[in-house]
């Protein structure tokens, strides 16, 4: 695998890269197709990656802050200990995807598709998860706080184990959505529920 220290001239397919120790802010590598490739220890910064395609690429130790993610797909991608907040991934598709020990507070996963994803230990407080199809999405220990999910069917999706607190979630998308009995009374309030 070539390694790579900085970005010059890349070109719109890329294979076989290890992205290391690279500080970039505000640029354009939209519509690139990425492939086998690692970023290690990489900051990209308000970068563009909008419909970009990423496919076998693990991201470790990175920084995507406040970067574009727009109508990116990403298959069989692994995210270890990066750090992605304020991150748009607006219409963007994840799929066979593995996410761990990752900071994705203020991100934004409207119109979104994950399936077949596993989240471990990740924070995602204070996001928006509107009309997102989750398919097979395990969540383990990830922090919603203050999240806001809506027209997105949780039927199945188990958050027993995550921190839900101060989550708004519309009504319809409650049904089926597996919580445990702490959780079950902190979303009592949102139905409008008294418990004395």
């Amino acid at each position: 695998m070539e390694e790579l220290n900085k970005i010059d001239n890349l070109e719109d397919y890329i294979k076989n890269i290890l992205f290391k120790e690279i500080n970039e802010n505000k640029i354009d590598l939209s519509k690139k197709e990425i492939s086998n490739c690692e970023f290690r220890n990489c900051k990209f910064i308000e970068t563009n990656f909008e419909l970009s395609s990423f496919d076998k690429v693990i991201f470790k130790d990175c920084d995507f802050s406040n970067s574009n993610f727009n109508e990116a797909n990403f298959v069989k991608v692994e995210f270890i200990n990066c750090k992605i907040i304020g991150g748009n991934f607006t219409q963007s598709s994840i799929y066979e995807c593995k996410i761990n020990s990752c900071n994705f507070k203020y991100s934004n996963f409207n119109l979104a598709s994950l399936k077949n994803v596993k989240i471990n230990e990740s924070n995602f407080s204070n996001s928006s998860i509107s009309e997102t199809k989750l398919k097979n999405a395990i969540f383990n220990k990830i922090d919603f706080t203050n999240s806001q999910i809506f027209n997105t069917n949780l039927n199945k999706i188990d958050f027993s184990n995550c921190n839900i607190e101060g989550i708004i979630i519309g009504k319809k998308d409650l049904k089926g959505m597996i919580v445990n009995e702490f959780q079950a009374l902190e979303l009592s309030k949102l139905l409008g529920i008294i418990i004395k």
